[in-house]
């Protein structure tokens, strides 16, 4: 595997990691990275500056692996027999060079016997005879499964009597672009032509484009096979392209399984169009129960004014009072605070909560990453009932600080200073006449006054200060239509700064959407160059399969 590859497996998976936690990723989702082969045959040899190509024979019950790997071998290293230990464990064959390192621990090593040779002309394969895979104990296959990661070839053995027996090359089917394959009819001393034939259709019917298939016997009888031209092959292969293009098979195919991934995590982040009609049912849901909302706390509105009119009444008998009345019109801050608190209920607070909940359904039946939003509405629901208490304490406060109309409020300052000004006009006239007249009576010039103008002059005050008084209370504001206007200016404005939330939700979401995809797409662009780098061909033995 090479560092490119680690890199950007490394970078995906805190990516995965990452849009997990935020939601964008479904857990299940993430966990196909868990599958991704990442061992390396290189870590089989880590002391070793060059390792051998690793060749590993698979078929099934019967179909004569050992002998053939006695003959490739050139010894007795596999024990033939029907019941043979390596029908239940694998025996790696290379060369005394390669010392094996500290096996990594997903190898089976108390299922597997190691074999060394001093052969020079066989020091650059390390050859694999693998359990028989269509044996009924699962513990072979699970054996098989831990070396194929670290297998270069795969050299698929059948007989004449069992080549029609699927089960094996089935179950390796999906690796077909992973290895260099070879197919091998053994025994065949006991085969015809025909099953040759019969065999390759087979194979092309199941993706394998241009099967190899040679003819072996396992122990040598005289009758010409393909023995010969199957060690050829091999060495050729490592001749002709090298180790490490053999190796490119395998981190190719991890690289098209860590492209094909990040192109998975892409599409559970949704397509533009369906995020683009999701912005549309957002606002008109929003829209919607926001409305209702409002009219629920308007048609609320009236019945809590009322009551808190009752509690701020105060029964006043005195004139005096009366002419102190507008000074005590304004409520008490704890009697507002009370009333708003009863306009934000439980109730309505329900009802936003059902709001999230429809929001949350809606992304889901699009199959929208709908958990990714989840957390900013959660925080709104925390921050609206703030939001709404706010706007109607600032609705009442404004309304109480200018209540009434403009000409209203002006006509009400104009008669609350005529109900002192005229009575104060009218006593001074009184005054004045009173003395000028005491005055010029005292010097024989005027009669003094009598009863008859002391009662004129107090009618004439009474009427000073009645008449603007009687004018001032009718030109009052009303402090019933003064909160109800704040509270309808509270309700208004609470329910755009709702609106205003939401659709700051809705772009808050689409932007995290924005930058996971702009981080996934550099990603795919990394692993679509790493992909992109040539690999040479090797003719027909690397094979791919059209089915898994």
């Amino acid at each position: 595997m090479s560092p490119d590859f680690q890199s950007l497996y490394r970078s995906l998976k805190h990516w995965a990691e990452t849009a997990t936690a935020s939601g964008w990723l479904s857990p299940q989702t993430a966990e196909a990275l868990d599958a991704i082969e990442q061992q390396q045959v290189s870590e089989l040899f880590r002391k070793t500056p060059h390792r051998p190509l690793i060749v590993g024979l698979f078929g099934g019950t019967g179909v004569g692996k050992s002998s053939l790997l006695n003959r490739l071998a050139g010894e007795e290293i596999a024990r033939v027999g029907v019941e043979r230990p390596t029908s239940h464990e694998v025996t790696l064959y290379l060369h005394k060079d390669f010392k094996l390192d500290l096996l990594p621990p997903d190898l089976p090593m108390s299922n597997t016997r190691i074999a060394y040779h001093g052969k020079p002309e066989r020091r650059l394969i390390a050859w694999l005879d693998m359990p028989d895979i269509d044996s009924t104990a699962t513990e072979n296959q699970q054996i098989v499964r831990s070396w194929l990661p670290y297998v270069d070839w795969i050299i698929y053995v059948v007989s004449p009597e069992r080549y029609y027996d699927d089960i094996g090359w089935r179950f390796l089917q999906d690796r077909a672009g992973r290895h260099a394959w070879v197919f091998v009819m053994n025994h065949w001393d006991q085969g015809r032509e025909e099953q040759i034939e019969d065999l390759r259709r087979r194979l092309q019917a199941e993706g394998f484009k241009d099967p190899l298939i040679l003819r072996t016997i396992g122990i040598p009888n005289g009758q010409p096979d393909d023995f010969d031209r199957l060690e050829q092959i091999i060495n050729d292969a490592i001749n002709n392209y090298g180790l490490d293009i053999l190796q490119q098979l395998g981190i190719q195919a991890r690289n098209r399984d860590l492209r094909q991934l990040a192109e998975d995590f892409a599409a559970e982040l949704g397509e533009d169009s369906g995020w683009e009609q999701a912005a549309r049912d957002w606002r008109n849901t929003v829209g919607d129960q926001l409305e209702q909302i409002a009219n629920n706390l308007e048609t609320q509105t009236e019945a809590q004014t009322q009551g808190f009119l009752a509690r701020q009444t105060v029964q006043k008998r005195s004139l005096l009072a009366r002419l102190r009345e507008p000074e005590e019109t304004t409520p008490a801050i704890a009697d507002t605070d009370k009333l708003v608190q009863s306009l934000w209920d439980s109730r309505n607070q329900a009802r936003l909560d059902a709001l999230n909940e429809q929001l949350m359904n809606e992304l889901q039946e699009k199959r929208l990453p709908w958990r990714a939003c989840e957390k900013p509405l959660e925080a709104l629901r925390r921050k609206a009932v703030i939001t709404m208490e706010q706007a109607l304490t600032d609705g009442i406060t404004a309304a109480m600080l200018k209540p009434g109309n403009a000409l209203q409020r002006a006509l009400y300052r104009i008669t609350g200073t005529l109900t002192w000004l005229l009575p104060t006009a009218a006593a001074i006239w009184a005054v004045y006449h009173l003395v000028t007249t005491f005055y010029l009576g005292t010097h024989g010039e005027a009669r003094f006054l009598g009863v008859n103008f002391l009662l004129h002059a107090g009618m004439l005050i009474a009427l000073g200060a009645l008449i603007p008084w009687l004018l001032h209370i009718k030109v009052k504001p009303s402090i019933a239509d003064t909160v109800r206007r704040g509270l309808k200016t509270g309700i208004d404005t609470g329910i755009a700064r709702l609106r205003q939330q939401y659709e700051e939700t809705w772009r808050t979401c689409l932007s995290n959407r924005k930058r996971q995809l702009e981080t996934l797409e550099k990603l795919e662009q990394e692993i679509a160059r790493l992909e992109a780098e040539p690999l040479q061909e090797l003719g027909g033995l690397m094979q791919s399969s059209d089915k898994s």
